[in-house]
């Protein structure tokens, strides 16, 4: 039989913890350039390790990450519309 690694989901919870408060904190920072691409950059990593560990991304059938891949991309053009279209609505 087959033993497969499972994740330790409180070490994750831990990262995603600290994450938030360095987020937190690095939000009280009045540098823009300094703020903003760590902002974006914790909020990236963030969203990986939800997605590859409490969604299963990275222990199930690259066809799930694939799909989830496709439906991201094809957001982008949606989204792209919505910005222009909203302002001329409000």
């Amino acid at each position: 039989m087959e033993v497969k690694n499972r994740p330790n989901y409180l070490l994750i919870f831990i990262a995603l913890a600290v994450f938030t408060l360095v987020e937190t904190l690095v939000s009280y920072v009045q540098q823009e350039a300094v703020k903003l691409p760590t902002l974006i950059v914790l909020a990236v990593v963030k969203v990986l390790l939800v997605l590859l560990y409490f969604m299963h991304l990275k222990f199930d059938s690259k066809v799930f990450g694939y799909l989830f891949m496709a439906g991201c991309v094809l957001s982008i053009p949606l989204i792209l519309v919505l910005m222009i279209v909203m302002p001329m609505i409000v």
